[in-house]
């Protein structure tokens, strides 16, 4: 748990550490996470944190969202990008998914079961390709 990191950084490691740690305090930016709220991102820290680890994170984030607020959010957050939304059951998933990667559009793909459609898998694992000056993920 986190109470035992705190205590074997702070004893242990004699590193100076917050006691209660918080993702919020020390990985959060005041004016983000306002910005956040504004986009309908729920005041509760939960929300926040799991927001933090959305912005920090270099993987594809897959969100767990049975009331829709994190759904709601990133529609809000990407809204002046041009976002594309779509289902995995959509007769036109693997035609939207090449133009997006191939304008560089952001893409929510709703209602993911619990297994993924192989075509997904070359973009997940970043199987990118240089050929010349130019970057491919073959689909």
């Amino acid at each position: 748990t986190i109470d035992k990191w705190v205590k074997y950084l702070k004893n242990d490691l004699e590193i100076s550490c917050a006691d209660p740690f918080s993702l919020v305090n020390t990985l959060g930016d005041p004016i983000q996470i306002r910005e956040w709220i504004i986009a309908k991102l729920p005041k509760d820290e939960f929300s926040i944190t799991n927001a933090i680890i959305y912005a920090k994170s270099i993987k594809f984030p897959l969100f767990v969202d049975p009331q829709g607020q994190g759904n709601r959010w990133v529609k809000n957050m990407e809204k002046d990008n041009e976002m594309t939304i779509i289902k995995i059951s959509d007769h036109q998933f693997g035609r939207t998914l090449e133009n997006c990667i191939q304008f560089g559009k952001p893409l929510l793909i709703e209602n993911v079961g619990e297994t993924l459609d192989p075509i997904l898998e070359p973009i997940l694992l970043k199987q990118i390709i240089v050929s010349g000056n130019r970057k491919l993920i073959k689909l």
